[in-house]
């Protein structure tokens, strides 16, 4: 087990037995993955940082069961897609039926593809249309590496895939945004 491992087990341990300052470290370390997960998970910033916050409360109230042994990055982050998902589906039946009740719809949420889309020197929308030629799993892995920042390894976890997978998703996503945007940069003035 990695130092870092070893140091969320004890993080968490420690804020189960009641240490609020440990359990915050917790919090602090890995509460901007988890909301750029939801967030690509949801496509709504809003609703991503609620359920992020919702994940971190059976963070804490699951804290006594989880097995130490094993990295604390994947059993977080697996409780974010949980409830991202169960958002979805609840988000996807509430729409349904304000439809067949003849009321007007929720308005769609922004995208969080909307935020990556300005990528310098592209047109908005080749961007966009180029970004949502791709798979989902490679539109993940690429915002989160290249537009994001994060580590091949965080990523992984966040998903719950392997290093070598996310690899492969960030290049085949550069390889095909390369080949649809070939020839469509603005000119810099």
């Amino acid at each position: 087990m990695t130092d870092d491992a070893r140091a969320d087990a004890e993080l968490l341990s420690a804020g189960a037995r009641g240490d609020d300052l440990a359990f915050a470290v917790l919090v602090r370390r890995y509460i901007r993955p988890a909301t750029l997960l939801a967030s690509q998970l949801l496509g709504n910033r809003d609703a991503a940082e609620d359920i992020v916050q919702d994940a971190f409360i059976v963070v804490h109230k699951q804290a006594r069961k989880f097995d130490a042994a094993r990295p604390f990055a994947p059993w977080c982050f697996a409780i974010v897609r949980r409830l991202a998902a169960n958002r979805r589906s609840r988000d996807a039946r509430r729409s349904r039926l304000l439809r067949l009740w003849g009321r007007v719809g929720v308005a769609e949420p922004v995208s969080a593809h909307d935020e990556t889309m300005l990528i310098a020197g592209l047109d908005a929308t080749l961007a966009r249309r180029a970004m949502e030629l791709l798979s989902p799993m490679q539109r993940a892995c690429f915002e989160l590496v290249a537009l994001k920042d994060l580590s091949i390894a965080e990523v992984a976890d966040m998903h719950g895939i392997s290093e070598s997978t996310v690899r492969q998703h960030v290049f085949r996503a550069r390889s095909a945004l390369r080949d649809a945007l070939a020839g469509t940069r603005k000119e810099k003035p």
